[in-house]
C-alpha cells in the first residue's frame, strides 16, 4: 500500500518520506516546497530534496510556504517564534485535499498538519509521526520538573498556554490508528493524551555518516559545547549554574545559541571560561564539534534532539537528560551519559566525570564515530518501514 507522507521543510532530513520512497511505497509527498519542482528555483533552497524522492510524487502547499515568509523576514532582525499552528495548519488543508483525491492511499502525516486528513474521509490507515512534545505535556513537564523555575521569569515557550495547538493534538490521537515517534519521552506524552501502549513505535532517529577524524583542542585543553536555542526548555539555564559550580580546571564551555532568552544571557554574564555565541553555519559548527570533548544538551522538554547524532559522528560524547533521545541510543556510559532532567547536581556529577576522564588524545574519538556508524538514518529508515508494517526484518 502507498502512503501519503506530510511534513514541513527538511524536517528530519526528509528520512520519514524517504524510507517509503526507497521500497516504492511513497505515493505522494505533501510538503511547503521542494526543489526540482517545476517553478522552485530559489537558490537559497537547493538542498529541499533527496535524491530517493522524485519531484513528481511532491505536491507543495503554497500556504504553508506563504505562512512562513513574514517569520524569515522577521528573525533576521529579532528573535521570533516559529509560526508552527499557522503553518502546519496550512500544510494540513493540502494534505486533506490530496487524501480527498486519493482516499485510498496510507496516511502517515507528521503532528500538527494531520488532523484535516485524518478526520476526512480516506479509507487508508492513519498513522501520525509525533515529531515534537505535545504543547499540554510539555507545560506539565516544564512545571513540573525545573527546580530553577522560579529563578527568574524564563521566556514562555509558543505552545504554554495554546488551548488550539493542545486541542488539535488531542484530535490528531484519538483519530490516529498507530503512531510513530523518536523517543521514550515523547511516547509519554502520547500514552498519557490515551494511546495504548501497543499504539506507539518508538524510531530513533539516526546519526549522519561520520565525519573524517578531527583536530584536537588547541593545547589539549578540553571543551564542552551546547548547541541549540538558548531557552529555557532546552536546560541551558541549568548548564549554566551547574557551569558555575563544577570543578573542571581549565575546562572550557562554548554555547551555540540560535536564539537566547535575555534573562540566560544575564545569568551567564561574567561566568568563567563560558563563551556565547550565535548561529553557527555548517562548517563552522562542523569544526565545533570536531575540537571538542563532549557536547551538552540538559534539555527539560526534547523530541529527541538531532544534534545528538550530528556531535557523535564528530567523535564527541554525549551528555544529555533524561528527557532527550540519550536513553534510546544504546552508547557505553563513557561516550554518552544520561543525568536527570531539570536538576544541577546531576549535571555537575556528569562534567566533573567527563573531566576526570579526559583524554587529550581523544582515545574515545574512534568508538564515538563507531556507535554513529551503527546509529545510522539507514536504521532510522528500515525502522519506519517496520513500524508501519512494510519491512518485517
Amino acid at each position: 500500500m502507498a502512503f501519503l507522507v506530510a511534513l514541513n521543510r527538511d524536517r528530519d532530513s526528509y528520512q520519514v518520506p524517504a524510507a517509503l520512497a526507497e521500497t516504492g511505497n511513497l505515493g505522494r509527498f505533501v510538503t511547503d516546497y521542494y526543489h526540482g519542482k517545476p517553478g522552485h528555483f530559489l537558490p537559497s533552497l537547493t538542498h529541499r530534496r533527496h535524491p530517493s524522492i522524485p519531484a513528481r510524487s511532491v505536491v507543495t502547499s503554497k500556504g504553508a510556504f506563504l505562512a512562513q515568509l513574514p517569520y524569515e523576514a522577521a528573525r533576521r532582525v529579532r528573535p521570533t517564534d516559529f509560526p508552527s499552528d499557522l503553518v502546519e495548519s496550512a500544510l494540513g488543508r493540502t494534505a486533506a485535499r490530496v487524501a480527498r483525491r486519493e482516499p485510498d492511499l496510507d496516511l502517515l502525516l507528521y503532528s500538527g498538519s494531520a488532523r484535516q486528513a485524518f478526520e476526512g474521509p480516506s479509507r487508508g490507515r492513519r498513522v501520525l509521526f509525533q515529531y515534537h512534545p505535545s504543547p499540554g505535556f510539555i507545560e506539565e513537564t516544564l512545571r513540573d520538573i525545573d527546580e530553577l523555575a522560579d529563578l527568574r521569569p524564563w521566556w514562555e515557550e509558543a505552545e504554554v498556554g495554546n488551548a488550539s495547538m493542545e486541542a488539535k493534538h488531542r484530535a490528531e490521537v484519538a483519530a490516529a490508528d498507530h503512531a510513530i515517534c523518536a523517543s521514550d519521552f515523547t511516547r509519554r506524552g502520547l500514552l498519557l493524551a490515551g494511546l495504548a501502549p501497543d499504539a506507539v513505535s518508538v524510531v530513533p532517529y539516526g546519526c549522519p555518516a561520520p565525519a573524517a577524524s578531527g583536530a584536537q583542542g588547541p593545547g589539549g585543553v578540553q571543551q564542552f559545547l551546547f548547541v541549540g536555542q538558548g531557552v529555557q526548555r532546552k536546560g541551558l539555564h541549568i548548564l549554566i549554574e551547574a557551569w558555575k559550580v563544577a570543578r573542571v580546571g581549565d575546562a572550557t564551555l562554548t554555547v551555540v545559541a540560535s536564539r537566547l532568552d535575555p534573562q540566560i544571557e544575564e545569568l551567564a554574564a561574567g561566568v568563567p571560561r563560558l563563551t556565547i555565541r550565535g548561529r553557527a553555519e555548517d562548517t563552522e559548527l562542523s569544526a565545533l564539534m570536531d575540537a571538542a570533548d563532549a557536547l551538552v544538551l540538559p534539555s527539560l522538554v526534547e523530541g529527541f534532539g538531532l544534534v545528538l547524532g550530528e556531535a557523535l559522528a564528530h567523535g564527541c560524547r554525549l551528555i544529555a537528560s533524561t528527557n532527550t533521545g540519550l536513553p534510546s541510543m544504546g552508547l557505553p556510559g563513557d561516550l554518552g551519559r544520561v543525568v536527570e532532567a531539570g536538576r544541577v547536581q546531576p549535571l555537575v556529577d556528569a562534567l566533573e566525570a567527563f573531566h576526570h576522564s579526559f583524554d587529550p588524545e581523544r582515545t574515545h574519538d574512534h568508538r564515538a564515530r563507531l556507535e554513529a556508524q551503527r546509529l545510522s538514518w539507514a536504521g532510522f529508515r528500515a525502522g519506519i518501514r517496520r513500524a508501519v508494517g512494510e519491512e518485517t526484518t
